[in-house]
């Protein structure tokens, strides 16, 4: 890896995330937060294999994909050989909740200070759309809940901040793309956890809800009024911890 870090500038080229899919807006957000704070040239991100992964093409910042599920413990060995540099990680739901669940939560019981970006979707994306455990809602169709998601057999979701709250961390919220007003606070929790981060004043971990229209076989509108109407009843977009003052 380089001493000197790249600048996390947008790179202006095609990338593989489908029409009216949020990963873009949380791209152009994590760029303008860097930028705003004078993190650009210390940044390395984690990306996970998944629809994450095109991150790597569109911020020209040093980073890594993890394997599925390990992005925390990769970004906290990153961490522990760059203390100083601003790593995150950007990662989706099933990543994170599921299949990386040990990972993500070991990194806050260590409270690890990394910023933690998850992306929540309601569903497993690039592999095939298939239901995630932890953020499906119930009734929802996927290829593996064909007559949607039955509480009976597969659970219920769980809101995954809610557990974080009792671990001993600097920063947890939860935001929105859903409209111009959510989107701009959630750019206010994004920097918050940078910020935490620059400060070393712990793990910080910024959920956000964001539109699958492909797998949800919305168009981008209907994507964006059900994740309003029904995804955040679920999870409720606000902050559940914050140990370095208001965000």
């Amino acid at each position: 890896m380089a001493a000197k870090m790249k600048k996390p500038e947008m790179i202006n080229q095609q990338v593989g995330w489908c029409p009216g899919c949020g990963h873009g807006i949380i791209q152009r957000l994590i760029a303008e937060c860097c930028e705003e704070l004078g993190m650009a040239e210390k940044t390395i991100q984690v990306v996970d294999i998944a629809c994450a992964y095109w991150s790597i093409d569109t911020l020209n910042c040093d980073g890594i994909a993890g394997p599925h599920g390990r992005c925390a413990a990769v970004a906290t060995g990153i961490k522990k050989i760059y203390p100083d540099s601003n790593v995150y990680v950007h990662a989706g739901d099933g990543c994170s909740y599921v299949i990386g669940l040990s990972e993500t939560c070991y990194a806050a019981q260590r409270n690890v200070p990394i910023t933690m970006i998850v992306v929540n979707n309601g569903i497993f994306g690039m592999t095939g759309g298939q239901m995630c455990p932890a953020t499906t809602l119930v009734g929802d169709k996927t290829v593996s809940s064909k007559k949607g998601r039955d509480d009976k057999v597969a659970g219920e979701p769980f809101d995954m901040l809610n557990i974080l709250q009792n671990y001993k961390i600097a920063y947890a919220a939860r935001g929105s793309l859903c409209d111009p007003k959510q989107i701009d606070r959630t750019k206010k929790m994004l920097k918050k956890g940078f910020e935490n981060q620059r400060d070393k004043k712990g793990f910080s971990i910024i959920e956000i809800l964001s539109p699958c229209p492909t797998n949800w076989k919305l168009s981008p509108a209907d994507a964006m009024k059900k994740m309003k109407e029904e995804n955040e009843k679920v999870f409720p977009v606000k902050v559940y911890v914050d140990n370095g003052g208001e965000e």
